[in-house]
């Protein structure tokens, strides 16, 4: 029996196979999972991903709970045959793999990622072109197998089958299972299950700390070193046979037994003898009896006595026995613990050998120290500089505000916009709390009074008034004179039953179409129909949509002559006397008077002003890192060997 006591933190299973491992070595071990494997409902989601599986090149499975189930779910849903290639992490995965009768290949030097991608076989897989790797997982987990898949040309699936869940325990369940079983170390199989160690320590742990961790991989190992461990014992590896090879390089450490934790190597104390002091009571003087039954009396007590003598001496030989056998097994402890010890002396001195003398440790602790204070001096500049850039980014960010102001007002002459932006501007110079800000914050403080003076012309009642009226052209129509027969044309000179009626009716036929004025003298406009008048419309709501883009970009210039265009095609072509014509006639007069540009602010002098603090604050900032650039180079050229 060895004088380790572990705890084993495995799921259960694991657990207690690895407890029976570690019992045929003669080790002591205490399970308590702190992983519970919770199997994922069967979703579409993986049922979709198993049906993807014949289409990729390579399969990775990275846990023996994710191999059972992933085993399961192919006989559930009658995968075809799968002839690609699988990969694990271990030999205890790739074995429930190959139960199943899937061609698995596993790293023989290690049992984690780094080891995996080592594989001759997986590089094969993945020089393919167009590759696709599926990796069986449980939720969560470490992104560096697929980034590290992702960088050699390989798109990545992942396929998560269970959760890791804590179990529930009682409060300072773990404390308590150290102290009462006297427990002097403790192994864990992964990352979250080291989590889950330090979630149920509490706070315990600075105490469950200092107690030796077995680990499977550097990576687990450097993570429980950042988290407090003091002692770190690397397996290279998640198998029994891993972990009792570390158990038998590893010494079993020396514990204290007021701190709660009791170390197997203590000796028990010395059993005591307690001393037996019989008192022979002195019977009380009687009457002298006859002689022969006194001779049988005395003869009865002096065999009695040789009883109780020789029960005495046989119970004391036992005894002696017994404290012979403890003292010899206590003499092997003791004599296995020697050993042990002899074999630490000698790697402590094969180590002190290989270090160097007195003399270069003083000069390495001198170059230590210089270069201690060196990244001392680095880390304030380094805080200095972050800091000024910072600020720096800030300002550059309020010289934009200001430009894209500039281009709001010089392009759309938008002022709500343009003081919005220069209202920011404002505000991240405030932050800076400068004084040397003072002449810039004057010039914006003066620019916000400008555009908050500035009246902001109504473009969009414009434009929908403007988009009123087109909606109008379509209904404008021409008023054509009626043509009232006085009895002056021929129909109305022939009479019923005149021979000439046929020519009557053919010229009122023909009047329909053509009518004779002997008005020369006066501008006759030819009636509208048809076509012209579809291109009469068309013109006006083309000066009337002209309008209204200059309305919304400020263009009083374009504004006034579409305007002047829409009204002479109304005079021009449509009788001012309809009501239709006459109302979009004023409204366009009254349109017409309405602003639309604005005078806006000139904004170059405040980025001006702006532009010239940020120029005196980045030649303030080059002057304060001259002087630190000497004594940096020095310390460089001092280091150097």
């Amino acid at each position: 029996m060895t004088a380790w006591r572990l705890l084993l933190t495995r799921p259960a299973d694991d657990c207690a196979a690895l407890a029976e491992q570690l019992a045929g070595h003669g080790i002591f071990s205490s399970c308590l999972p702190l992983l519970d494997i919770v199997p994922l409902p069967l979703s579409d989601t993986i049922r979709q991903a198993i049906s993807r599986l014949p289409a990729c090149s390579a399969v990775i499975v990275v846990s023996k709970p994710a191999a059972r189930i992933a085993v399961d779910l192919l006989k559930s849903e009658g995968t075809a045959p799968l002839s690609m290639p699988w990969f694990s992490v271990g030999a205890a995965t790739a074995g429930i793999l190959r139960e199943h009768g899937l061609d698995v290949s596993f790293p023989a030097d290690g049992d984690d990622s780094e080891a995996l991608l080592q594989l001759p076989r997986l590089r094969e897989a993945l020089d393919q072109s167009g590759a696709k790797v599926m990796i069986l997982r449980g939720e969560g987990g470490r992104e560096l197998l697929a980034e590290r898949l992702r960088a050699l040309g390989a798109s990545v699936e992942y396929l998560e089958l269970y959760r890791r869940d804590l179990p529930a325990y009682p409060p300072n369940e773990l404390p308590r299972r150290i102290e009462a079983e006297r427990l002097n170390g403790l192994v864990v199989s992964s990352g979250q299950g080291f989590e889950h160690l330090r979630q149920m320590a509490g706070d315990a742990w600075p105490k469950i700390a200092q107690l030796p961790l077995f680990v499977p991989s550097p990576r687990v190992a450097e993570l429980a070193r950042a988290a407090g461990a003091q002692t770190v014992v690397d397996c290279r590896g998640a198998s029994a046979a891993a972990l009792l090879t570390a158990l038998r390089e590893f010494p079993v450490p020396f514990s204290n037994a007021k701190d709660g934790y009791v170390s197997e190597t203590a000796l028990p104390k010395d059993d005591v003898q307690p001393a037996l002091d019989a008192q022979v009571e002195t019977p009380p003087p009687a009457k002298e009896p006859r002689r022969g039954n006194g001779l049988a009396i005395v003869a009865l007590l002096l065999g009695a006595a040789g009883v109780a003598i020789g029960g005495w001496g046989v119970w004391q030989v036992r005894h002696l026995q017994n404290n012979t056998q403890q003292q010899s097994s206590q003499v092997q402890a003791l004599n296995d613990q020697a050993q042990s010890l002899k074999l630490n002396e000698q790697r402590l001195t094969e180590r002190l050998a290989q270090l160097p003398g007195a003399d270069e440790l003083a000069e390495r602790q001198r170059l230590v120290t210089q270069l201690q204070g060196d990244q001392q001096r680095l880390n304030q500049r380094l805080e200095t500089v972050l800091g000024a850039s910072r600020k720096d980014w800030r300002l550059a960010e309020a010289e934009h505000l200001l430009r894209l102001a500039s281009l709001r007002l010089s392009a759309l002459q938008d002022i709500s916009s343009a003081q919005a932006l220069v209202q920011g501007a404002d505000e991240i110079l405030r932050e800076q709390n400068d004084p040397g800000s003072f002449a810039a914050r004057e010039q914006v403080a003066k620019t916000l009074v400008a555009l908050r003076s500035t009246e902001q012309p109504d473009r969009t009642g414009l434009f929908l008034r403007l988009g009123a009226l087109r909606d109008q052209v379509i209904d404008l129509t021409e008023l054509a004179p009626e043509y009232k027969d006085r009895g002056e044309s021929l129909l109305g000179l022939t009479n019923d039953g005149d021979g000439a009626s046929r020519w009557a009716q053919w010229w009122d036929k023909v009047s329909r179409y053509i009518r004779i004025d002997f008005n020369a003298d006066k501008n006759v406009k030819p009636l509208l129909a048809g076509q012209s008048l579809s291109q009469v419309r068309l013109a006006l709501s083309l000066a009337l949509e002209q309008a209204q883009w200059a309305a919304l970009n400020g263009q009083a210039a374009v504004y006034t002559q579409a305007l002047a265009e829409a009204r002479d095609v109304l005079k021009g072509n449509f009788n001012p006397d309809n009501p239709q014509s006459k109302v979009m006639l004023e409204q366009v007069a009254e349109l017409s008077k309405e602003p639309v540009t604005v005078k806006t602010p000139d904004l170059a002098g405040t980025l001006s002003a702006v532009q010239g603090y940020l120029e005196r604050r980045n030649v303030n900032a080059e002057e304060s890192v001259k002087p630190f650039a000497k004594p940096a180079a020095n310390a460089a050229q001092e280091a150097t060997p």
